[in-house]
C-alpha cells in the first residue's frame, strides 16, 4: 500500500532487512543502505495510516472469507512467482489450490463469434476432463465462454481480475462468477474499494499467463487484451498457443500474426496442448492428471536473467546452448547465473549437461 514503490523495489527491501517485520523495525540508516531505498520511501514505509489501511483491508478480508497470499507463502501460485514483476500480494476467493494441478490460460476476443464460441467448448471441455486449472479474465465473449465450459463440464476455472474483490465486473457475470467459488475461485492483486480500471487490465493479464503453463489465444483482433496475455507470456518463457482463422476474417488477424511471427504454436485441437504440456492423458481410462512438480518457492528476489532461465527450466531440461539461444543471455553471463541459482538450490545439472528445476 506504500506509493512510489514497486514490487521489484519491495522485494529487494524485505530481502535486504530479512523479513517483512524487520522492515518497520529496522534502523533507518539501515534502510537508507537499501538499494532503491530514499529518505522520501523510508517515510513512506514508516507512515501509520498505512498500517491503519492495512489492518482494515485484512479485516475485510477475513469477514468476506478472502484468503491473502503474499510471494513468501507457499500456497502463492509457484509459476508466477518466478516472473519478474510478481504481485506482492494476491487475494483468492473460493475453492482451489493453485499448485495441485496444471494451469491453462483460454483468451480471446470480448466480440467472439459463433466459430470461436464452439472451439472455446471444444478446447475448454477437455482441458476440463484432463484435470486443468482454465484461467481467464471473466470478460465477455472468449473469457465467459471458457469458465462457462469448464464449470458446464465439472472442472476448475481460475478468473484473475482487474479489480477488487468486493466487486465484480462485467456485473452481468456475477452468477457465474458466484458458481466458480465452488469449482475454482477469483484472483486479484488489487484492495478493495479498487475500480476496474482501463490501466489494470494490462497488468492483470501478466498474472494470467504467468500463473499458467500454456496460454491459447482463440481468437483476437489486430489490437486487444489476448495478444497482450500472449506477448507475456511469450516473455515469460510459456507455452503459447493460438488457433488460426481464415485470411481477411477481423478476429483471425490477431491469430495468424501470432503464429506468423512465432510467438505461438499452431493449435488445431485440444491434445496438441497437451501434448506440449507432456500430460499423457486418455480419456477413456484414466483419472485426471495431478501437477506432477511442486516447484520449490524462492527464499529471495530473482534478477530479471534469473526469472527467465527458471520460467524455461519450468518446461522441461535444456543444455546451456539451448538456454542461451531461448532466453537471449549469452552465455558469459549465463554460466555465472546457473551457478548461482545451482548454490540456491533452484536448479540442478543433469547427466548431458542439462540443467532442470528442482521440484
Amino acid at each position: 500500500m506504500t506509493k512510489g514503490l514497486g514490487p521489484v523495489t519491495v522485494k529487494q527491501l524485505i530481502a535486504y532487512c530479512g523479513s517483512p517485520k524487520a522492515v518497520w523495525t529496522a534502523p533507518k540508516r539501515k534502510l537508507l543502505k537499501a538499494p532503491g531505498i530514499g529518505q522520501h520511501a523510508i517515510q513512506l514505509v514508516r507512515n501509520s495510516a498505512t498500517l491503519m489501511q492495512a489492518e482494515r483491508e485484512l479485516n475485510w478480508c477475513q469477514d468476506q472469507g478472502v484468503e491473502v497470499l503474499t510471494y513468501l507463502d507457499a500456497a502463492y501460485p509457484h509459476p508466477l512467482k518466478y516472473i519478474h514483476d510478481a504481485p506482492l500480494v494476491l487475494f483468492k476467493k473460493g475453492q482451489i489450490d493453485f499448485n495441485r494441478q496444471p494451469a491453462v490460460a483460454i483468451v480471446g476476443t470480448r466480440k467472439a463469434t459463433d466459430r470461436g464460441k464452439e472451439l472455446t467448448e471444444q478446447f475448454g471441455r477437455m482441458f476440463s476432463q484432463a484435470g486443468l486449472n482454465v484461467v481467464s479474465g471473466l470478460a465477455y465473449g472468449i473469457d465467459i465462454a471458457a469458465h462457462r465450459t469448464v464449470l458446464k463440464h465439472g472442472g476448475m476455472t481460475t478468473a484473475v481480475l482487474a479489480h477488487g474483490l468486493d466487486q465484480i465486473y462485467p456485473w452481468r457475470h456475477r452468477h457465474k462468477a458466484e458458481e466458480m467459488l465452488e469449482r475454482g475461485g477469483w484472483l486479484s492483486e488489487y484492495f478493495t474499494r479498487t475500480k476496474p480500471e482501463a490501466m489494470h487490465f494490462p497488468a492483470r493479464n501478466r498474472i494470467i499467463s504467468g500463473m499458467c503453463q500454456a496460454v491459447l489465444v482463440v481468437e483476437a483482433a489486430e489490437k486487444g487484451g489476448a495478444l497482450i496475455t500472449a506477448r507475456y507470456a511469450f516473455e515469460q518463457n510459456r507455452q503459447v498457443y493460438a488457433i488460426p482463422g481464415r485470411i481477411g476474417d477481423p478476429y483471425a488477424i490477431g491469430c495468424n500474426e501470432l503464429i506468423r511471427r512465432h510467438i505461438a504454436q499452431l493449435a488445431t485441437k485440444p491434445e496438441e496442448v497437451l501434448e506440449g504440456l507432456e500430460i499423457q492423458w486418455n480419456p477413456a481410462s484414466d483419472p485426471a492428471p495431478q501437477l506432477a512438480l511442486e516447484l520449490a518457492p524462492p527464499q529471495e528476489p530473482l534478477s530479471p536473467d534469473e526469472s527467465k532461465v527458471l520460467n524455461l527450466l519450468a518446461q522441461g531440461s535444456f543444455t546451456i546452448d539451448q538456454i542461451t539461444d531461448r532466453t537471449g543471455i549469452p552465455i558469459s553471463r549465463l554460466n555465472p547465473l546457473l551457478l548461482t541459482l545451482e548454490f540456491k538450490e533452484l536448479l540442478r545439472q543433469t547427466p548431458g549437461k542439462k540443467f532442470r528445476r528442482v521440484i
